[in-house]
């Protein structure tokens, strides 16, 4: 999206009016309105079906996940069709899959694990959560709705107000994680864990997203250790 967050926000903030002492009076509350003919303005022409999940979105969040969205190119239907067979040759997924981070993890020490911030992939289907990775690492986490994260290892009694039982989920396909000490939402996906069912694909998603770290579960406290 490059700058365009800033060209809406900038476009509409010239519709209100300016006190003596060059202050805009835009609100702190203004939504993101596709009503508004300053936003309509300031978007992309044709493309204005793409931003109806904005509408009604604090108008500055909004701004913001549009400039700070990472753009990569992810695997088209057919890329993602030919991982499946790669990972799963005999068609059917396996019922025994996802369980080395369950295994492992649980040996990585608190003192390091809670210092990144994590999100587990579980709650779909296998297939569907290389679906859901592909769309992460493409567009960027979505700031303007809730995303949970945890601590990927967290420390004893934290959990309650996480939306997880404490540490991230470790019972899916893959482990997002973020930088050390900083937030996922924030700064964006680092590092993936992929878990048992997709080992013999990370080459494949490491050639398609070079700038994240895709690590086996079963490395993935050596890893972790080192950083």
């Amino acid at each position: 999206m490059g700058n365009l967050g800033k060209i809406i926000f900038n476009a509409v903030k010239k519709s209100y009016a300016v006190s003596a002492d060059g202050v805009s009076k835009m609100p702190k509350s203004t939504k993101f309105d596709l009503k508004n003919p300053y936003i309509l303005e300031a978007l992309p022409e044709q493309k204005i079906d793409e931003f109806v999940k904005f509408d009604g979105k604090d108008l500055t969040t909004v701004c913001e996940a549009l400039d700070n969205r990472q753009i990569r190119k992810g695997f088209d239907s057919g890329e993602l069709q030919a991982l499946y067979k790669k990972a799963f040759p005999n068609i059917k997924v396996p019922t025994d899959v996802n369980c080395d981070a369950m295994v492992y993890l649980g040996s990585l020490p608190e003192s390091i694990g809670s210092k990144f911030d994590a999100h587990g992939l579980a709650k779909m289907s296998v297939t569907d959560q290389l679906k859901q990775l592909n769309n992460l690492l493409t567009n960027g986490i979505d700031k303007t709705r809730t995303f949970c994260t945890a601590p990927l290892v967290a420390p004893k009694g934290v959990g309650s107000g996480l939306g997880t039982s404490g540490s991230a989920y470790r019972d899916g396909s893959f482990i997002l994680v973020g930088d050390k000490g900083k937030k996922l939402v924030d700064d964006g996906i680092k590092h993936v864990i992929v878990n048992d069912a997709y080992y013999n694909i990370i080459s494949d998603l490491q050639r398609k997203f070079p700038d994240v770290n895709f690590v086996r579960a079963d490395e993935a406290v050596n890893y972790f250790s080192k950083l």
